[in-house]
């Protein structure tokens, strides 16, 4: 009997042996734990010329990858939108023929999930508040006479996009709505309580119902998160909160807003009727990669969340500045990073390709 179990350890041994110097032979390695950081690579800098020669204020100011093609696009303060097809190897300006130019400070770009050839511009300080293109950038033109505009939400749920809400920058009970896809604006936040803070960021789940934030630099002033159900005739207070920025909508419905000065992360998965303060390092908006999971920045640093940000891991090399946003690029499986800042320096944009 002894002899029999010294001959099937030995046995179990071998077999193990046999299978790690497959494993080697095969250049293969043991699948590294959920909470162990991926394989670094590097952040490569692809600023190059984008924005041309000289920009305004605060230079790139949001980016975005376009939905299902390896392009990204830039907002460069006060000198327009230019875009990228070689992964930051060289920009293009968008609209370059238009008569109107965009001369805004870009806030936000949002891609129609129908067709991501057509996406709407937001921003603050001169020109048009929203342009909107239907030829991926070749043309854009200006919705309504908006100016001074940040956050833009747009009803995906109907096929026509008739109802847009806006929020004005940096100013209280500031939203617009159009029922008409941008023909004309009427005020509906005058009907939010006085004496609340900017409400400059919406998020829109139907023809009725939205939700905007109340936070800001503005003293005395009342922060919060208000919720509507008839079009904004009237509001109801569901948190306490002060979010602000463009929150990350994830594929499950669920909605994650970061607060202002750095006091954490909200999430709702009840499109915005109770929220929750969620624990960790993460204080920014975080963006969505495929699977569901969730990254965001931490100083110079990212972090992964594959569990609905209850816990975050450290992902990828540091980054050589703090970064102001993140986007993600699927086809090209690629994190871009960028950082505002009013002196035009060559390392403005570096992009990671995710291992």
């Amino acid at each position: 009997m002894r002899r029999r179990k010294h001959l099937a350890a030995h046995l179990a041994t071998a077999t193990m042996l046999l299978a790690l110097l497959l494993r080697a032979l095969a250049g293969g390695q043991t699948k590294p734990a959920e909470s162990e950081t991926k394989p670094a690579g590097m952040w490569v800098n692809v600023t190059n010329n984008v924005g041309g020669p000289q920009w305004g204020y605060a230079g790139v100011m949001t980016m975005a990858a376009v939905p299902g093609a390896d392009r990204v696009i830039a907002g460069v303060s006060e000198q327009g939108l230019w875009t990228s097809d070689d992964r930051g190897k060289s920009w293009k300006k968008l609209g370059e023929q238009d008569k109107v130019q965009i001369k805004n400070r870009p806030y936000r770009i949002l891609f129609d999930p129908a067709d991501a050839n057509i996406f709407w511009e937001s921003g603050n300080y001169e020109g048009p508040g929203v342009l909107k293109t239907t030829d991926g950038g070749k043309t854009f033109t200006p919705i309504g006479n908006l100016t001074q505009i940040d956050g833009i939400a747009i009803d995906f749920s109907d096929p026509q996009r008739k109802t847009i809400v806006v929020g004005h920058h940096e100013k209280a009970r500031s939203i617009e709505k159009s029922s008409d896809g941008g023909q004309t604006w009427q005020p509906i936040g005058q009907k939010l309580p006085e004496n609340t803070n900017f409400s400059n960021d919406p998020i829109i789940f139907d023809a009725n119902t939205y939700v905007v934030n109340a936070a800001g630099w503005a003293q005395n002033a009342a922060f919060g998160i208000f919720r509507t159900e008839d079009g904004g005739a009237t509001w109801t207070k569901v948190s306490d909160a002060g979010p602000a920025g463009v929150p990350c909508v994830a594929s499950d419905g669920a909605i994650y807003w970061q607060t202002l000065w750095a006091k954490g992360l909200i999430k709702s998965i009840d499109k915005g009727k109770t929220w929750q303060a969620l624990e960790g390092p993460v204080k920014d908006n975080p963006i969505e990669l495929p699977k569901g999971k969730l990254v965001a920045p931490v100083d110079r640093q990212l972090y992964v969340s594959g569990d609905g940000g209850k816990t975050w891991q450290k992902v990828g090399p540091l980054l050589p500045f703090k970064p102001s946003g993140i986007c993600y690029s699927q086809p090209a499986n690629t994190i871009y990073a960028w950082r505002s800042t009013e002196t035009k320096d060559d390392n403005v944009i570096v992009k990671w390709e995710v291992q």
